[in-house]
Order: C-alpha cells, then structure tokens, then sequence
C-alpha cells in the first residue's frame, strides 16, 4: 500500500487545480440536461405527436444518429431517452478525456509529477490513483445531480428506477471512457498523442455503434459505447450495461496500474523513434509545424473520410418510410415519392453538414490551441530568436489549422456523397454538397477566428469557444426538439443556413460573419503582438 501514500492529498490538488473546470462542465452537462427534461413534456403534448416522432426516429437514418427506438409503448420520457442517450454519452466522454489527460499525462509533461515523487514521501502510483478518483467523483457528482433533476422533472411515463439508470448510466460510460483515457496516458509520451489515442479509440467504438444500429441492433453489445443504448430506459431499465462499464473501467484501471510500475515517469511504454540528426526540410515555422502535425492531420481526413463513408451507407434506407408506404404512392405518384424522398436524404445532410463543421473546427482548433501549448511550455523559444515576426508565427498556425479544417470538412462531404450516392437509386448532384460546404465556411472561419482572438489577448481563456461550439451545436440539434424560442435559435451561427441544402444560401449572414471573423483575427493578432509571452 505504500505505493498508494499520500494519493488523497494529490487528489485534493487536483480539485484545486481543476475545480472552475469540472464545476463549468458539471454545470453545462448535468443543467442543460435536466433543463430539458423539465421542457420536454410541452413539446410532444399529445400521442399522435409522439407516434409521428416515434416513426421518424425509427428510420434508419434516425438511428444512425440516435440509436434504435424500442418497439415499446410511447411516452414522452421514452422519447427523450432516446433522443437524448447517445450525445449526452458523446460529451460525458469528451468530459472525461479532458480531465484525464490534464490529471495524468500532462502533469508528468509539465515535470510536476517527477517532482513530486522524487522530493516527497508520495507512493508511486498516487499520482494515477488520484486521477481516476478525481474522474469517479466528477462522474458521482454528475449522476447525482441528474438523477435528482430528472425526479423533479418529472416527464410523463418517467419512473424513479429509469431516473437513476439514466444518470448513472451516463455518468458510467463518460468514468469507463475516463479509464481506458489513464492506459493509453501509460503507452504514450505525450498528451497530443494521448489524445489520438483517446479519440481513436473513441471513434471506432461509435462507428460499430452506428453500424451495427442500422444492421442488426444486436450486435451493437460489441461496442462499449453502444451499452448505453441497451439500458432501455423507461422501458425495461436494464441496469447490465452499468455493471459492465464498471466491470472495464475496472480492468481498465488495473491495466493502467500494471503498465505505470513498469515504465519510467515522463516516459511511454511505446518507445519514440529516434529521427535525422537534421533535415532539409525543416527550414523554418511552417515547416516544422507541418512536420509535428501530419500525422495527426492524416488521421483526421482519414477519420473523419470513414465517418462520412458511414453516414452515406444509409442514404439507401432514409427514404424506405416513403417507399414503403402504399398511400403516399397513390396520392403523390412515382414523381412525388421521388422528391420527397430527395428532401428527406438532402436533410439529412443538412444536419451532416453541421456535425461535420463542428468536427473540423475541432480539427484545425486544436492546431491553432497548440501554439499556445507550445509557447507555455517553452517549445518556441529558438522558434522566437530567428528573424520571424510574431505575425507570422500566429499567421502560420492559423492558416494551417483553417486548411486542415477546411479540408477535413470537404474530404468527409465528399465520401459522404460518394457511399451515399452508391445506394441511391437517383443520385444526388454535387451542388448540393458544394452548397452545404460554402454555406458552412463562414460558420467554420467564425469559430477559428475567435480562437485567434483568445490566444491573442486572453490565452487563459481559450477554452471558451469550446463552450461555444458546443452551446451552438446543442442549440442547433436540440433546439427545435425542446422548442426553442426563435431569439435563442438565432444565437447559433448554423441557425442561418438550416434551409441548406435544399434551399440556396442567403448571402446576407455569410457576409456578416464573416466581417465578425475578420475583426475578431485582426484584434487576435494585434494582441498577440503585444502581449507578453507565456
């Protein structure tokens, strides 16, 4: 146990370290979540409105996206737990990423972890032990808070049991997530590739998910991340898949203990290959920025190409509902059927578009997020000593992580289109995925530049357009379904091309925002010229 010592005073540090950070987190995720479910009974009022929804949610392209929606009696709290599992699942992962990283592997990063163990009386692995209870009060925190709020909640065909399971069934997946994050913090040597890992991992789990969903629901047991749809909740509240995300977290965790005690601190297991003592290459900024990021740049076009490719591979089956229906054949004709069935898919990728754009701001954000790293951990000072301005350097950095978004969004639309129109019967032309991709361009411009604007001025703060990709997303996804008022819809910047595809854009918005994101990079750069380096 002596390896053990002193792991409650680490992990009262950590809540020192880490307390605005997990009480923002807890707050956004557990409030909007109960936020909604005390909304929610007033959006589908009577049984016809939640048989209209229950069918649309039980298309495949629905379930892609959702998850499958039990052939079960209708309410208004199955509907929500359907709507609502998966992507709270998604940002409790997030969640759990983030502060495992900044717990285990970026503290060995920044020497404090070698510090600690060779000037104190502090076990080996306290250090890891205090991270993964840091992740399992958070994830506690979170089951409570929900699991209270969904009682007060109290939506109709709700029970107490299906409450609970809900909460702490989100609150498991995020902590088993959380788990597996600590091992792979044990294989690599620094948290840019610890997040690869995670995400890769992450990303595999909910492809099978969404797969499996669409083909043969049963064998979605074989993504972990797709346990949280087999709870049934409020249906048959089936709390196995609870048991056994603690069951891998657990192993996961022992995994994580067993590599730690047999490797060195600020060292991986997966050993670094050593590289030239010098290249032509490497001339300056822009190139040494390309060198350190293309692996990671690959992965995210290969990444985000398989996404896409996923999501086109049900084009074939989002019109089955009309298709299928004999009265809708009789009253529109074989013409009706087939531009209705146009509108349903081109839809579809309307709300692709959206996902993928947050997606590819993500991508080239954590380009741009990586100068400051960088910068704080001293990375850049030869960097600043030749003859480059400061402008450049941000230019640099900037410009890469806007192409690599660019990029990654157009490469994930266009596989979309190819998968996609290999299963459809009538093809869609590119047009409409060129005018979703422009449309979104100013979106994806506004939130980099306000990236820009933060690293520039307040750097300590950067993480708010975090805060505000994904208050625009949930506002965008979720709005209509938890009734929105138009005012509040209007703050996300994609509220102003949800017509997109099947209408043209408005060129108005894509003007202003992208005056917006003009000014906000000009102040971004001003201030990063001014301001003292980290």
């Amino acid at each position: 146990m002596t390896q053990y010592t002193q792991t409650f005073a680490l992990l009262k540090a950590n809540f020192k370290r880490d307390w605005i950070k997990l009480l923002v987190w807890l707050l956004v995720l557990a409030g909007l979540f109960v936020a909604v479910a005390a909304k929610f009974e007033g959006i589908y009022g009577n049984q016809q409105q939640l048989n209209t929804i229950a069918q649309t949610l039980r298309s495949p392209a629905m379930k892609a996206l959702f998850g499958p929606l039990a052939h079960a009696s209708i309410s208004t709290a199955v509907i929500f737990a359907t709507e609502m599992a998966v992507f709270w699942a998604i940002f409790m992962v997030i969640f759990n990423y983030s502060v495992a990283v900044g717990a285990s592997r970026a503290q060995e990063e920044s020497g404090l972890t070698e510090m600690v163990l060779g000037g104190h009386p502090v076990g080996r692995l306290a250090p890891l032990s205090a991270a993964a209870l840091e992740l399992l009060i958070a994830d506690g925190c979170f089951a409570i808070i929900t699991g209270i709020g969904m009682t007060f909640a109290n939506m109709p065909g709700s029970d107490s049991n299906g409450n609970w399971l809900f909460a702490v069934s989100l609150a498991a997946v995020g902590w088993t997530f959380g788990m597996i994050s600590l091992i792979f913090s044990q294989l690599v040597a620094d948290s840019h590739n610890v997040l690869i890992y995670n995400y890769a991992f992450f990303g595999l789990t909910y492809l099978v998910r969404m797969m499996t969903d669409v083909s043969n629901p049963d064998n979605t047991w074989w993504s972990p991340f797709g346990w949280i749809e087999k709870t049934d909740i409020y249906i048959k509240n089936n709390w196995l898949p609870v048991a056994l995300f603690l069951i891998l977290g657990s192993v996961a965790f022992g995994i994580a203990v067993a590599l730690n005690v047999n490797r060195d601190i600020d060292a991986g297991i997966i050993q670094v290959r050593g590289g030239k003592r010098q290249s032509r290459f490497l001339r300056g900024p822009a190139t040494l920025l390309f060198w350190n990021q293309r692996s990671i740049s690959l992965f995210w076009i290969i990444g985000m190409a398989v996404l896409g490719a996923s999501y086109g591979s049900v084009f074939n089956s989002i019109g089955k509902l009309v298709n299928d229906s004999p009265v809708i054949k009789e009253v529109l004709g074989s013409n009706g059927v087939q531009a209705l069935e146009k509108n349903q898919v081109l839809s579809f990728v309307g709300i692709l578009g959206i996902i993928f754009t947050v997606l590819a701001v993500i991508g080239g954000a954590m380009v741009i997020n990586h100068l400051y790293t960088e910068e704080r951990r001293g990375y850049l000072q030869l960097v600043n000593t030749t003859p480059h301005s400061r402008y450049y350097l941000l230019a640099t950095y900037v410009l890469y992580g806007v192409i690599l978004a660019v990029v990654i969004l157009y490469v994930t639309l266009m596989t979309t289109m190819v998968v996609g129109n290999s299963t459809l019967a009538h093809s869609l032309p590119i047009r409409y995925y060129n005018r979703i991709f422009v449309a979104m361009l100013p979106v994806l411009i506004l939130f980099m530049s306000t990236l820009v604007c933060f690293i520039g001025i307040l750097p300590k703060l950067r993480s708010v357009v975090w805060i505000l990709l994904g208050g625009s997303f949930v506002i965008s996804y979720f709005g209509r379904l938890i009734d929105l008022p138009n005012w509040a819809m209007k703050i996300s910047p994609f509220y102003w091309f949800d017509k997109v595809p099947i209408h043209e854009i408005n060129a108005e918005p894509v003007w202003w925002l992208l005056v917006v994101a003009l000014v906000l990079i000009v102040i971004g750069f001003v201030g990063y010229r001014k301001r003292d380096l980290a």
